[in-house]
């Protein structure tokens, strides 16, 4: 039931609780009337323009945010592919390791590049086993 004159008790509730109520002021004699009205737009209306600003500079840091994630995702996929390129390259070098270390590739070099030639077994003299030992 409504009381005629009654004020609410509170204009926003915060955190369940409700702001006190401000007993009214009666104008004086000497004062004209919506003065004081006048210094509450402006609180009001800078209030506003200040919420606008942390919304704009909230906006900003969202929007650089996400680019620096983005350039950041950019960079990884980059990164990986390399990765993928540095670790093929790495196998094919291994491949390349385990054939030059094989005998037959050992031989073709040295007869190609060394002029080397085998010795027939006719040729190689081995050393006695007989060796005086001074005492």
């Amino acid at each position: 039931m409504a009381v005629a004159g009654a004020r609410p008790v509170s204009t926003f509730p915060i955190f369940g609780r409700r702001l006190p109520v401000r007993p009214r002021r009666t104008t004086r004699a000497g004062r004209r009337p919506g003065t004081r009205r006048h210094g509450r737009e402006i609180s009001s209306v800078s209030g506003f323009l200040l919420a606008i600003a942390a919304a704009a500079g909230l906006a900003l840091f969202y929007l650089s945010q996400s680019a620096h994630v983005a350039a950041t995702g950019y960079q990884i996929d980059t990164l990986q592919s390399r990765l993928g390129e540095l670790q093929a390259e790495q196998q094919a070098l291994i491949a390349q390791i385990g054939q030059a270390r094989s005998a037959s590739d050992i031989g073709a070099r040295a007869r190609s590049q060394l002029g080397l030639v085998p010795l027939d077994q006719t040729v190689v003299r081995f050393a006695g086993t007989s060796i005086a030992h001074g005492n």
